[in-house]
C-alpha cells in the first residue's frame, strides 16, 4: 500500500506542477500584456513551496495508519491548490 501511496503522490505532484508551471506562464504573460507587478509571482511561489511539504506530512500520515485520511487530504489539497490557482489566474487576466 505503501508503494501504491508514493505512486499516486507523484501522480498528484506532477499533475499540480504542471498546473504550477501554467499559471507561471499566465502571470509572466499578464505581466507583460498588463503591466502588471512581479510581485503578482508570489502567490504562485508560495504554491510550488508549500503543495510538497504538505505530501510529506501526509506520507507521515500515511505511514503512521491513517491511510485513508492522508488519502483524502492529498486529494483535498491537491483540488484546493488547482482551483485558487485557476481563479487566481483568472482575476488576474480578466
Amino acid at each position: 500500500m505503501k508503494v501504491i501511496f508514493m505512486l499516486a503522490q507523484m501522480l498528484v505532484l506532477s499533475i499540480v506542477y504542471i498546473i504550477i508551471y501554467t499559471s507561471f506562464l499566465a502571470v509572466g504573460y499578464a505581466i507583460k500584456q498588463y503591466g502588471a507587478s512581479p510581485v503578482m509571482y508570489f502567490p504562485v511561489v508560495i504554491a510550488l513551496v508549500i503543495f510538497p511539504i504538505l505530501l510529506y506530512k501526509y506520507r507521515q500520515m500515511f505511514n503512521a495508519g491513517h491511510m485513508l485520511v492522508a488519502t483524502i487530504w492529498m486529494m483535498g489539497t491537491a483540488s484546493l491548490t488547482i482551483v485558487l490557482l485557476y481563479v487566481y489566474i483568472s482575476q488576474m487576466t480578466g
